[in-house]
This record gives structure tokens, C-alpha cells and sequence, in this order.
């Protein structure tokens, strides 16, 4: 960075540098994101010092291969002069002048944030916390030596952000989630606080690196995710948390399975279970133990596999009510069985699949619909895999029903799995149908 670059400037340098106009910064960032707001007058507006792209800056850093460090330093004299900036441009829909947004409204909608009401819409609390400046930011703001409150703080809000995931587009939560961990990492570097304090601090940040790898996942963008992941790793590991890293680095292999890299998978999740096991509770290991299983299914190794699936489910038995951290809450029994499901499906045994993945898809929760449509395609997978072409196309049917409202790669990469798969079978009026329906909804 040149020496009293502002972060506009800086962005400005790089661009130019490498010879792209402000409108294809804008559509490459809206591509990254998925985010089409990024127009090329905001790309103007940040060049020029009208406004701060706080919550684009992960974006940016992808995109132009500028590091986060150096554009959070270029924009950090900024930050603690908001109110002396230019005034906002007129129409725009989120101004960052202090005039603009006031530390009252913040905070209500920081603690609304923390609020777990059963009626609050997940997509504008999603964009509140967009607009909000973080309890970090005021804590760094005033100069006070951070306490433990902040921490605690932060952790309520990652739970209430893990939440969200289970209803809220990954587009619409990443940038969300990906501004609490910046902001936390931020107290860390400049912030002034006890031993036992940083440690509650780095354990939220990476907790928050956790929840941020697997919604980037989730969208697709799987560089950005191993990112998130390796750094959550760095965090846990300062935080001396051992089972949060290796919950980490299995989730880290989840996704290396998932997109061609099978062995590497393999190797990173049985460090991930043996990293863990000394420390971590049943339903943890159980988690890590999982994941082995999904690795080994998924590099063809059925005898390894069904090792690691005898072994997660023995740890599961073990467990008990109010020892696991928070962020193992969704583990169910239901959830394992259907973790058992695809990992048959996938060695291509439907017999022992189907019951597992029918059983827990009726009692799963309709509002998670991600993952019921992610759940439903394995089982017409496995319906096909059995030959129950009929069966198998109802199924994919009801999945492409579902997945019209979600923003998840998964759930449309597992759609044109089945699409392609049941292409040999299209005398039948059913798959015909499907696929008809399916190419209309490519379109």
C-alpha cells in the first residue's frame, strides 16, 4: 500500500492496475457474492471517499487479490471519521454517516439481533445487521479496554446467525457473517483485554469463521470457504480449543469430498477425529466420526466407511444433555441416520439406505427447507439406485418444488445430478415430467 492511500484510493490503484473499469469490478463483486446490489456508481462512491464498502471489503479482497489486512488498515483512518465524511449521495439506501444511523438505532437492532423471537423475518434481520455498526466497532470506537461482556455478546450473536442458516439464502447471510468476523478480528489486533478475554475472543471468532466457511461452501465458493476454515483453525488453536479446530478442519473435509478430492478428504478428516478425541464431548466426536464415514464413502471405501459410521454411532449413545458446545446443536439422531443414508446411497447400497433417509425425512422439520431438499435427493437417489424409477422421479419432483426458494450450489448441483440420472428413463410419464419441469426452471 502507498504511504496515505485511503482504502478508496487503494481499490482505485489495483483496479486500474489491472486494467478493469468500475463496472467490471462491480459485476465480478456481484458475481463473487451473489449479491447484485454492487452497481457501478457505488464503485465510484467508494473511489472517491463518499462511502466506506465495510461489508464488501471480503469481496473485494477476492476479487482484486488484495489482502483483507491491508485493505481493513487503508480503511481504518476512515472508520473514526464517519461523521466528517461527504454526505451520503442522495437516494442512497444505506448512508454510513453517523448523522445517518445513530448509535440508539444500532444498538436496537444489535440487541433485536440477539432477541430469538419465532416471528422475526430472517431476511430484513439479515439486512439490519448489514446496516448496524457491531457492539466490536463501538468497543474499538470509545478506546475502552474490551471485557468479557463483548464476547459474550458476539457468541449470542454467532448463535443467532447459526440459526439463520437454517432459513436465510447464503447470500443474503454471508456478508452478514462475514463482517462479525472481520470486526472480531479487528478487536483481537487492536483491542486491549485480559488472557481469559482473548481467549473468549478468539473462540467466537473462529466459531464465526465455522458458520461463515459453510455458508460460503453452501454458495459455492469453495476458495473462499477453505479460507474461512483454515483461519477459523488459527483461531481455535490460539483459543487452545482443540474439538472447535478439528470441528474445523472436518468440516473442511466435507467439502474437499464433496468437490474431487476424495483422499485429501480422507487424510484431513481422521486428523480432524484423532485431534479431537481427547477433549471433545460424545456428540462431538460423533460429528467428527461422521465426517470420516462421508470421506471414506466418497472415495469408494466401504469397509472403512461403515468402521467410522459403527464408531459415530457408539460415540452418539454416549452422549448426554448439556455438555456440548452450542454449536453441535443440531445433531439428532435423525440427523445421523440420514448421514448413514447418503453414505449408502453413495457406496450404492439402496436397501440399507432408503429406510434410514425415508424415516428421518418425514419427521424433519419443514422449515429447514435445505436441507430437507437436499435429504430428499439422496432419496430418490437411492429409489433409483433400487430401481423404483417411478418412486425415485416423485421424489426428485417434490426437491425441485423446494428448491425454487432456496440459495444453495448444493441443493442445485443434487438437482442435475438426478436430472441427468434419470435421462435414460424418460418413456416413463413421470421422469418426463420432471424433466420437463426441471429444464424450464434452468431456463
Amino acid at each position: 500500500m502507498h504511504q496515505h492511500e485511503t482504502v478508496g484510493t487503494l481499490i482505485a490503484r489495483v483496479r486500474r492496475e489491472q486494467g478493469r473499469t468500475q463496472q467490471r469490478l462491480a459485476d465480478l463483486l456481484c458475481q463473487a457474492s451473489g449479491d447484485a446490489t454492487v452497481t457501478r456508481h457505488e464503485v465510484s462512491r467508494w473511489e472517491r471517499g463518499v462511502r466506506l464498502p465495510t461489508r464488501w471489503l471480503p469481496w473485494i479482497s477476492t476479487v482484486l487479490g488484495i489482502s483483507l489486512d491491508e485493505l481493513e488498515a487503508a480503511a481504518a483512518p476512515l472508520r473514526g471519521r464517519r461523521g466528517q465524511a461527504a454526505p451520503p449521495v442522495p437516494g442512497s439506501a444505506t448512508p454510513w454517516c453517523t448523522d445517518e444511523w445513530s448509535r440508539a438505532d444500532a444498538e436496537a437492532v444489535a440487541h433485536a439481533l440477539t432477541d430469538n423471537h419465532a416471528d422475526a423475518l430472517a431476511a430484513r434481520v439479515a439486512h439490519e445487521w448489514l446496516l448496524a455498526d457491531t457492539p466490536q466497532v463501538y468497543e474499538m470506537r470509545s478506546g475502552r479496554r474490551v471485557g468479557a461482556a463483548l464476547a459474550d455478546t458476539i457468541r449470542r450473536r454467532g448463535d443467532h446467525l447459526r440459526r439463520m442458516d437454517d432459513i436465510v439464502g447464503g447470500t443474503d447471510l454471508y456478508p452478514a457473517i462475514a463482517g462479525e468476523l472481520a470486526d472480531t478480528v479487528r478487536v483481537l489486533r487492536e483491542g486491549s483485554y485480559t488472557e481469559e478475554t482473548g481467549r473468549a475472543l478468539l473462540t467466537v471468532g473462529a466459531e464465526l469463521a465455522q458458520l461463515a466457511g459453510w455458508v460460503a461452501s453452501d454458495l459455492g465458493l469453495h476458495a473462499q470457504a477453505e479460507r474461512d476454515y483454515l483461519a477459523g483453525v488459527r483461531l481455535a488453536h490460539g483459543a487452545g480449543d482443540r474439538p472447535l479446530a478439528a470441528n474445523l478442519l472436518s468440516t473442511l473435509s466435507y467439502q474437499m469430498a464433496n468437490t474431487g478430492r476424495e483422499t485429501e478428504a480422507v487424510l484431513v478428516a481422521r486428523s480432524a477425529a484423532a485431534g479431537g478425541r481427547g477433549e471433545a464431548t460424545a456428540s462431538v466426536r460423533a460429528l467428527l466420526l461422521e465426517r470420516v464415514a462421508w470421506a471414506h464413502a466418497r472415495a469408494d471405501q466401504p469397509r472403512e466407511c461403515d468402521r467410522a459410521l459403527g464408531a459415530a454411532d457408539d460415540a452418539f449413545e454416549r452422549s448426554g444433555p448439556g455438555e456440548d458446545p452450542e454449536w453441535v446443536y443440531w445433531l439428532n439422531r435423525d440427523e445421523m441416520n440420514v448421514m448413514a443414508g447418503r453414505c449408502y446411497t453413495e457406496l450404492r447400497r439402496p436397501l440399507r439406505a432408503e429406510p434410514l433417509l425415508r424415516t428421518a425425512v418425514d419427521r424433519y422439520d419443514t422449515t429447514h427447507i435445505r436441507e430437507m431438499s437436499l435429504y430428499l435427493s439422496w432419496l430418490a437417489e437411492a429409489y433409483l439406485q433400487a430401481r423404483e424409477v417411478d418412486e425415485a422421479a416423485r421424489v426428485a419432483t417434490r426437491v425441485l418444488d423446494i428448491a425454487v426458494g432456496i440459495d444453495s450450489a448444493r441443493s442445485n448441483a443434487r438437482l442435475s445430478l438426478l436430472a441427468g440420472q434419470l435421462a435414460s428413463h424418460e418413456s416413463a410419464p413421470v421422469v418426463r415430467e420432471f424433466r420437463e419441469r426441471f429444464a424450464e426452471s434452468v431456463a
